[in-house]
């Protein structure tokens, strides 16, 4: 821990933050959460986590029981409600991380306020400025900022919970919570890079490999083999990791119309961190995916093959469960977690010596295989935004911010091949009123370098910058800078990722190739003038969408 942190007991804060609470509560709460269970140790059901236990007796006895104890209580509840709605409330891994990312993440700061106060803590010294402090402990341990925001959430969340149960009755929940304490923590998470063409090559081959294989024996599917199978899935499907392994054994209906498709129906959690409508969602919702058949025949594969197994399971209707071997060498029927299906997976990548473009062990997961086909797709329908966010099964502005990425050749093809005029010959100029353009000038808008040459102007204003045919003169610049402030205004509708591909290098080459080459007061003048009145055509970045 840093030097700067310094943990300060107050007259206000962790001494006195509970006399005011009246002893008819306090005797209350006492009742609901015994201060030493007899029972330290909270099961989880069966879900796509591999953990099945929360064992709360270590923590015990090191000055903060009360609080341990409401924790304990909390998550007894939340596992509860789980299995009564069946997930809808909240998922049994959700729960699992407010125990392993909240309250175990918070337990050292617990710790350390315990040593500074010099008391036993209750849930009464939980006050705003004990939680401002757990927020400068998470700035100061060694962890990305990402993952700081998600310890301090999921801690936030367990003491919701502990408040809706009734173990937390002395604060005001309306003001206790700091505002916003990790700002922009989306915009600081690195989102998974889709594999090359000859990364995605190398993978389908391992996957065909292994398909054979195991379609060419009877026997039933083993971890190993179901991670292969998923892999099929999430590349055909482009779903996400935890829909796969929650998918159920009659997952599969036949397509209304088409008989040569199927219908895929999952279930996905929509939640949001950075967004609180979207929290307001976090229910189960049917999603529907139309797949070819041979991911199709993968899951019949393992409904056929592991039926027996499942029989023998506390819910058969889970699809992905094989047959384990114990520490007690017996075997007996699991489902497959997420660690698993990690761990094989990275089997599949030592088995098959799979590598990155540069020679490197590929790494290799779900989220690689969604963000590979999602991009695919961007590719594939002209870079249309609609058939690219209903195939990813999300909104058009998720996509734009995570998902899609415009082809490696976009920044490595943008330089300036036009023409910068300084002076018109007087009445010598070939530059005529139907070749001004959006941007400047052309040449020739039909039959340019660019143009579609079929007797229709050229519509690809992005390109102009790439076209030999392409001119700029003094006349052009107040249409040109009103384009320029339009990319920079519109960053964040545009699409992070979009904008850096495709207009951060058309900033450039406008500010270090083509105005250098006129006067530097006629560029400011015009410059300022795009600023506060842009030309009508450029203000918004709609025709730019359009053009790429």
């Amino acid at each position: 821990m840093k030097k700067d942190f310094t943990l300060v007991s107050q007259e206000t804060g962790v001494q006195d933050a509970g006399k005011s609470t009246s002893a008819a509560k306090v005797s209350i709460v006492d009742q609901m959460i015994p201060s030493n269970p007899a029972n330290t140790v909270v099961s989880f059901p069966e879900s796509a986590s591999s953990i099945r236990t929360a064992d709360f007796g270590p923590f015990y006895g090191q000055g903060y029981d009360d609080i341990t104890a409401a924790c304990q209580s909390a998550i007894e509840k939340l596992v509860a409600e789980s299995l009564e709605t069946k997930g809808n409330s909240l998922a049994v891994t959700t729960v699992v991380g407010y125990w392993l990312y909240g309250f175990r993440k918070a337990t050292p700061f617990l710790s350390l306020l315990h040593t500074a106060s010099g008391k036993n803590l209750s849930m009464g010294d939980l006050n705003t400025h004990t939680i401002n402090q757990f927020v400068q402990y998470l700035r100061n341990e060694p962890i990305g900022y990402v993952t700081q925001k998600s310890y301090y959430t999921k801690a936030i969340a367990l003491l919701r919970a502990c408040y809706r149960f009734g173990f937390w009755p002395e604060v005001d929940i309306k003001t206790v919570w700091p505002a916003n304490p990790f700002p922009n923590s989306n915009k600081r998470s690195k989102g998974q890079k889709a594999l090359s063409k000859n990364e995605k090559r190398r993978v389908v081959k391992a996957l065909r490999k292994e398909m054979e294989r195991i379609v060419a024996h009877s026997d039933p599917l083993d971890s190993y083999d179901l991670a292969v199978c998923v892999l099929s899935i999430a590349l055909s499907t482009g779903m996400n990791r935890t829909p796969i392994l929650e998918l159920v054994t009659d997952c599969v209906q036949p397509h209304p119309l088409k008989s040569n498709l199927r219908l895929l129906v999952s279930f996905k959690r929509r939640g949001n961190a950075t967004q609180v409508v979207a929290l307001r969602k976090s229910e189960e919702v049917s999603e529907m995916a139309s797949i070819h058949l041979y991911a199709a025949d993968a899951i019949d594969l393992i409904v056929e093959r592991n039926a027996s197994i499942r029989g023998q399971f506390s819910d058969p209707n889970r699809l992905l469960v094989y047959e384990s071997m114990s520490k007690r060498c017996q075997r007996k029927p699991t489902r497959l977690t997420k660690n698993m299906l990690t761990e094989r997976v990275n089997r599949l990548v030592d088995e098959h010596q799979l590598q990155t473009d540069d020679g490197r062990p590929l790494k290799l997961n779900i989220s690689r295989l969604r963000q590979t086909l999602l991009n695919r797709v961007w590719e594939m329908s002209g870079q249309d935004p609609l058939a690219t966010a209903r195939t990813g099964r999300h909104a058009i502005s998720t996509g734009n911010a995570h998902y899609w990425e415009a082809p490696p050749e976009a920044e490595k093809n943008m330089r300036f091949l036009g023409e910068v005029r300084v002076q018109e010959l007087l009445g010598a100029s070939t530059i005529i009123a139907s070749d001004r353009t959006p941007v400047a000038s052309c040449q020739d808008m039909r039959r340019g370098h660019r143009a579609p040459k079929n007797g229709e102007p050229c519509q690809d204003y992005l390109g102009c910058f790439r076209c030999k045919s392409f001119v700029v003169t003094g006349d052009d610049l107040y249409r040109l800078f009103s384009f320029y402030w339009a990319a920079l205004r519109n960053y964040h509708s545009f699409g992070g990722k979009r904008w850096t591909k495709y207009l951060k290098q058309v900033v450039r080459l406008i500010d270090e190739e083509i105005a250098p080459h006129f006067d530097e007061t006629q560029v400011n003048e015009q410059r300022e003038k795009a600023k506060t009145n842009p030309h009508p055509f450029w203000r918004d970045l709609s025709m730019a969408r359009m053009a790429i």
